[in-house]
């Protein structure tokens, strides 16, 4: 039996430099039907007034704490601070640019405890810069779809993170905490969520809305973002080749995180400008490419489907990496085909 004292629910917000829409996201909690929550708000040494209009719902209502950082640390770090400060039994995440509705916690927090759910999960709407709302169902039903499959969550539930509650013994027991890198903390955090996590439920018509802008760190992509893809990469690599799985798992696993490094390379070859650091770019990649757990099989894998090219096959037998790479790279629609993810994860697809 959960104590009375005990939050129901720790709604972890990590804030920085967002004054123009924080009160919407904060009053949208404050609202919640489900009263028994704290929020704690991790203030990464914002130089607006977005501290202050924190302090401010912090004074007005004793579940508001407000945390702040003595030097910035992004988003990851902040979360991590919420984390261990959190004494909720369940924890969720909101972003200060997005906002919930008013009963979003109450019916997560019913269907977990009805289930005994390790993670609830419900829907997202993307909300575009001209204010245009579009629900986002793909998620979800494709993890309905993979669990009556039989196919683990870890390859499933990849991103959307905020749009669900984890129970914090979870968290706890298995030390899961967000990387200390610029973007795709949330893939790592959920890899090694779900993977511990023993089961999920999923529920609708409550949403989290998803302001999507061109200033978030999602959209702008230089040179930090594409080294975070790298080191998402090389993260989910290390994690993949410690835990235990089936390797038709693993391969899925890294087919869908290789399919993302892939698709940063297409975007930088675009970009003017970045010439030399596409080629740093690929070579990195590479290196975190020769983590692969099945050494016996990458060269394979890389050469099926491509065995009457004969450049390809005098590299193969050179075993010289990076030709190998830059062949396969001018294959794009082959190559493309081929590294599609046995499970459908990818939300770009």
């Amino acid at each position: 039996m959960i104590a009375q004292n005990i939050p129901k629910i720790s709604v972890i917000l990590p804030v920085f430099n967002v004054d123009t829409n924080i009160r919407q996201c904060l009053d949208s909690i404050k609202t919640q039907t489900l009263a028994e929550i704290e929020v704690i708000i991790v203030n990464d040494c914002s130089t607006d007034m977005s501290g202050n209009i924190c302090e401010e719902y912090a004074l007005k209502d004793k579940r508001f704490h407000v945390i702040g950082n003595e030097i910035n640390i992004g988003q990851g770090l902040s979360r991590n601070k919420g984390i261990d400060q959190a004494k909720g039994e369940y924890i969720g995440f909101v972003d200060p640019d997005d906002w919930i509705d008013n009963d979003y916690y109450e019916r997560l927090y019913k269907a977990a405890k009805a289930n005994q759910s390790d993670i609830t999960k419900t829907e997202q709407i993307l909300i575009n810069s001209e204010g245009i709302k579009e629900r986002q169902p793909k998620q979800n039903r494709s993890i309905k779809n993979g669990i009556k499959n039989k196919i683990p969550l870890f390859l499933l539930f990849c991103y959307e993170h905020c749009t669900a509650i984890y129970k914090r013994e979870l968290l706890v027991k298995n030390d899961i905490k967000y990387p200390n890198i610029r973007n795709a903390e949330d893939d790592i955090f959920l890899l090694q969520l779900t993977y511990y996590a023993n089961s999920i439920s999923i529920i609708s018509d409550t949403y989290y809305y998803y302001r999507q802008h061109s200033s978030s760190t999602v959209s702008i992509r230089e040179i930090p973002y594409y080294k975070s893809i790298l080191n998402c990469f090389d993260l989910k690599i290390d994690f993949l080749n410690t835990h235990e799985m089936e390797k038709k798992y693993y391969e899925a696993a890294f087919q869908y995180v290789y399919h993302t490094v892939n698709k940063s390379i297409d975007e930088i070859a675009l970009k003017p400008g970045l010439y030399d650091f596409e080629d740093e770019y690929v070579k990195e990649a590479i290196l975190i490419l020769k983590k692969y757990k099945y050494k016996e099989d990458l060269l394979k894998t890389f050469c099926k489907g491509f065995k009457g090219d004969e450049e390809l096959e005098i590299q193969i037998k050179k075993g010289n990496t990076y030709k190998i790479y830059i062949v396969l790279s001018k294959l794009k629609s082959a190559f493309g085909k081929f590294f599609k993810p046995s499970y459908k994860t990818n939300p770009h697809e």
